[in-house]
Formats: structure tokens, sequence, C-alpha cells
């Protein structure tokens, strides 16, 4: 299984950076009708509306249905457990709060890969490594 970041969806939506944009789609399309084996949280959906809110135009009804095509993706929720274990991480790896809840949810659902642009190209936390399918060196470009 895979854990998409918030960025990947991100740069699903946007127009702005078509590299990005076609890549993003790439891994996302890929987990949803391949191999079914991407997966987010609810931190992920709740960061995206904040993102697309803040930096786009798109309406309520847009960033609605582009949260329609995300719900296959969906595997977790953020829950008082998942919060004391992201703690654990935080302060084990040192890395800000909500990129531990980030690897503690990709830690729940049983993740081999967190897909970030944040998180650091081939760091690994509790056994999962982090791949950023935009970086430009990155040798893991697309579905992988």
């Amino acid at each position: 299984m895979r854990f998409f970041d918030t960025n990947v969806l991100v740069y699903a939506q946007d127009d702005s950076d078509p590299r990005k944009r076609a890549i993003a789609i790439d891994l996302i399309t890929h987990a949803l009708e391949v191999n079914h084996d991407g997966c987010i949280s609810t931190l992920v959906l709740q960061e995206f509306c904040n993102t697309m809110y803040k930096k786009t135009s798109r309406t309520k009804a847009e960033i609605d249905a582009m949260m329609d095509g995300f719900r296959d993706l969906l595997q977790t929720d953020v829950t008082l457990d998942l919060v004391r274990h992201a703690l654990a991480v935080k302060e084990e790896y040192g890395i800000p709060f909500y990129d531990a809840l980030i690897v503690s949810a990709a830690e729940k659902t049983g993740c081999l890969e967190i897909v970030s642009e944040d998180l650091g190209e081939g760091q690994v936390y509790r056994g999962m490594k982090v791949i950023n399918p935009f970086s430009e060196k990155s040798s893991t470009k697309g579905r992988a």
C-alpha cells in the first residue's frame, strides 16, 4: 500500500504545473484503477480542502466533487488513538506534528511507502519509505 500525502491530491487539481499534475493524476489513477494500493486519511482531505480554499478560486461544489474522486482512497480517520500515536512519532523522529499524523495514518493502514514532497525523499519512518515522485532527481516517477 502507498499513502498519499496532501500534495499529491493538490497537484492532481493544480493547472499551474503540468508536469506535477500529470504525475499526480497518474499516481492516483493507477492506485484506484490498477493496483488498488493507494490510501489517504481524513487529515489529508482536511488539508486538501483548506489548500483548495486558500490557494485557488474553486467553489465548494467543485471541491466537493474533487473529494468524491478521492473517496475510494480514504482508509483511516484521525482518532484520539491516532493523535496519541502521532505524538510518539513526532518525539521519535523530531518531525512536525502534522507530518507525524501522516506517518501514523500510513502506519495504521499498513502502508510500505509514503508518497510525499514534504517528508524527505528516501527517509524511512517506522519501516515506510518516503517517495517523492515530483523531484527532478526521483527515479520513481509516476506509478512505479
